[in-house]
């Protein structure tokens, strides 16, 4: 599957990720979700393990993804793609689905 785009998790050390910073290993499958009510953000994207929220996408490479994602689209998968033990930084990879 072709990388879309790869980022940093940013803003992790606000909110819940450290508690399941273990369960987090290469491959693990996360989602994405448009907030639309985000105050310094207009194209906020947050990322979240399962229902722990781990932060968001970086202001300067959301802006596609939350636009597709405002208009209801579910097209993309996201997954951890390295995670940096020294710094607790996690880094993402996002594809595209491909089309049944």
């Amino acid at each position: 599957m072709k990388v879309y785009k790869s980022s940093q998790i940013v803003g992790y050390k606000y909110y819940n990720g450290f508690k399941v910073f273990k369960k987090l290993k290469v491959g693990v499958k996360l989602k994405l979700k448009y907030e639309s009510d985000n105050i310094y953000d207009e194209n906020a994207v947050e990322v979240y393990y399962k229902k722990t929220k781990l932060g968001y996408l970086p202001k300067h490479q959301n802006y596609s993804i939350a636009q597709i994602l405002k208009q209801g689209h579910n097209i993309f998968k996201i997954y951890v793609q390295n995670i940096d033990n020294n710094t607790n930084n996690i880094y993402v990879a996002i594809c595209i689905k491909k089309n049944k």
